[in-house]
């Protein structure tokens, strides 16, 4: 669970460093070019998504798949970091879920 967090914090400090390099670049050039998931999708693995080429799914994780390539990295990369920190976050054992419900409760035992 820690590692998530970890993995998790990383992503929002990679998300937020990539948006800020998008706005340097937006301010010096005056025009707003973002890096586009696809893009890095492409720099990492060195292919382009299949998804995009080809139908593989039903139509609407096709049109889902198509829409998330399309949006700005930064936001793709921080959804992901906030899932992880929030899926791997620090919770309380069932057991004391139960004991809390059962000295709260208003029936008599």
């Amino acid at each position: 669970m820690t590692l998530g967090r970890v993995l998790g914090w990383f992503l929002i400090v990679v998300a937020a460093l990539t948006a800020s390099a998008e706005a340097v670049v937006a301010l010096g050039t005056g025009e707003y070019d973002s890096i586009a998931t696809v893009d890095l999708w492409t720099l990492i693995t060195g292919r382009y998504p299949q998804i995009a080429t080809a139908p593989t799914h039903s139509a609407w994780s096709d049109a889902i798949g198509a829409m998330l390539l399309a949006w700005p990295a930064w936001t793709v990369i921080a959804a992901i970091g906030c899932t992880l920190i929030f899926a791997c976050r620090p919770r309380r054992k069932r057991a004391e879920y139960r004991e809390a419900s059962m000295r709260f409760s208003s029936s008599v035992r």
